[in-house]
């Protein structure tokens, strides 16, 4: 079809709303694209500790130094501190009070800081059930960080039972345990690892974790249920702990902080119990328990 001067005058006065309509429209889309800055201050440096003992495993016993990361710097490392004074001390009970007494007090030394910077161990200590403990560090540069645990009286298994379930490709096991819960408020903390090797070498390389206390089941059994199922075949390591209730806070915030979704997400505040850093000191008192699902 050919266009005249007519046609054309005639077709672009009958959409002219149309060409008007789309205009505005560009416009406004285009005037939607200028770029917004946002400046977002660094966050504050501090310092951070890990320093968890037992009565069980020497492999639990020790102090992890770094600082905080600020989120929006691209340098993701690890923020290690090494060079800082470490030590512990067993408590005394004199009366009413606990004492920590110089003699009582272990050293613990950075001594992969060229492998594994700023985990402090000690090759002689080992903790004690029903005992105080307190931790005290002094970096280099003159901070210092302190913190007080106890372990309590370890849990004992009364029975564990595990099974087998046949599934279209594999057969899974699943497994139950329960021990008692004393009329006491009891705190617990348990990881899960699936290894040959027996013992873990930090409770952050667990595989699965579950904190939980007695204000629903008190003063009787404790069941635990594990319905996520492992596979025939599979070696599981169990580690149930009791700790302190300022230590078990710690952790439950720790883990709600962890599933809050993000940096963006609505903050959870992280319930420290040392002095100085944000983290924790852990006394932990340990139920060790290996199953060959088979």
């Amino acid at each position: 079809m050919k266009y005249t001067i007519k046609n054309i005058e005639v077709f672009f006065g009958s959409n002219r709303i149309v060409f008007t309509c789309l205009f505005i429209c560009l416009w406004f889309v285009s005037s939607c694209e200028k770029e917004i800055t946002i400046n977002v201050p660094p966050s504050v440096e501090e310092l951070v500790v890990e320093a968890s003992i037992n009565q069980l495993s020497p492999t639990l016993n020790y102090v992890v130094l770094s600082k905080t990361l600020d989120y929006f710097n691209p340098n993701l490392s690890f923020n290690a501190i090494g060079g800082a004074s470490v030590f512990i001390t067993e408590g005394v009970i004199s009366g009413s009070d606990t004492l920590y007494p110089e003699a009582n007090r272990t050293q613990f030394f950075d001594v992969l800081d060229t492998i594994i910077p700023g985990v402090y161990v000690s090759a002689t200590f080992m903790g004690k059930e029903e005992t105080s403990y307190k931790l005290d560090i002094e970096l280099t540069d003159g901070r210092k960080i302190s913190g007080k645990t106890f372990i309590p009286k370890p849990s004992v298994f009364d029975s564990i039972h595990y099974w087998f379930e046949e599934t279209s490709k594999d057969t899974n096991a699943y497994f139950f345990l329960q021990w008692f819960d004393g009329p006491e408020q009891n705190n617990y903390r348990m990881v899960l690892k699936k290894s040959f090797f027996p013992f873990l070498t930090g409770w952050g390389y667990g595989d699965r974790f579950y904190t939980f206390d007695d204000e629903i089941i008190n003063n009787r059994e404790r069941p635990f249920l594990m319905l996520n199922p492992y596979k025939y075949g599979d070696t599981v390591n169990i580690y149930l702990t009791q700790m302190g209730r300022n230590e078990y806070l710690f952790w439950d915030s720790f883990r709600n902080a962890a599933n809050n979704g993000g940096p963006f997400a609505t903050p959870v505040s992280v319930k420290s119990n040392v002095i100085g850093a944000i983290g924790s000191f852990t006394g932990y008192a340990l139920t060790q328990e290996q199953l060959i699902l088979r």
